[in-house]
């Protein structure tokens, strides 16, 4: 049997609460953990990202390895090397740790661990579940959370001069509202779900989509 590790992510400084709580594999690596945070809150795959222990002065930074990296600090270490019971869990002494996508719009996200009931481990079968979600994610390329507070305010004013255009870019059906604090858990683990089944959950690459 598999146990979990039980994870509260927390997207900060947006208008409105944006958090899941995952039971994911102990085994799990960082990559693989990144595409369980891609598919839980609705990101596209779009932007690179890190992991580190601190927000800014890390030391420990894990993502994609890359010759021209010029953000400074401690080496990246490969994400599809590193499992997070290794990297955070016993290094760290179990403390918050950072995940942060898309170095341009700086999406910022807190993982904090919480321990797992017996019933909750009893009852996981090795695929990654989301037990709570609240909020919306923010769209793609929106402008980070300046960007996403403007947009709240823009698609919500239909008296705005901008606010049909960004229903259109948005994608929004016409009389369809842009509810930011819905979310559904079971779209969430069907994603989940179909993550672990594919290529990408054994996969060490990383493309962008």
């Amino acid at each position: 049997m598999k146990h979990p590790l039980k994870l509260k992510i927390a997207l900060q400084d947006l208008p409105h609460k944006c958090e899941r709580t995952l039971l994911v594999p102990e085994d799990c690596t960082m990559l693989q953990l990144h595409f369980i945070i891609q598919e839980s809150f609705g990101w596209m795959n779009a932007h690179l990202f890190e992991f580190s222990d601190a927000k800014g002065r890390a030391t420990m930074r894990v993502g994609i390895p890359d010759d021209f990296d010029d953000f400074g600090g401690p080496e990246m270490l490969g994400a599809h090397e590193v499992l997070l019971k290794d990297s955070i869990l016993f290094k760290n002494g179990a403390k918050p740790f950072w995940y942060w996508y898309d170095f341009g719009d700086d999406w910022w996200h807190k993982i904090s661990f919480l321990k797992a009931t017996q019933k909750e481990i009893e009852a996981f079968t090795g695929i990654p579940y989301c037990m709570d979600a609240v909020g919306k994610c923010p769209p793609e390329d929106v402008g980070g959370p300046w960007g996403y507070a403007n947009f709240l305010e823009v698609i919500k004013n239909q008296k705005h001069p901008e606010h049909k255009e960004l229903r259109k870019w948005y994608g929004l059906e016409p009389g369809e509202i842009y509810a930011e604090n819905e979310v559904s858990i079971a779209e969430i683990n069907q994603y989940l779900e179909d993550l672990f089944n594919s290529e990408n959950w054994e996969s060490n690459e990383y493309e962008l989509f």
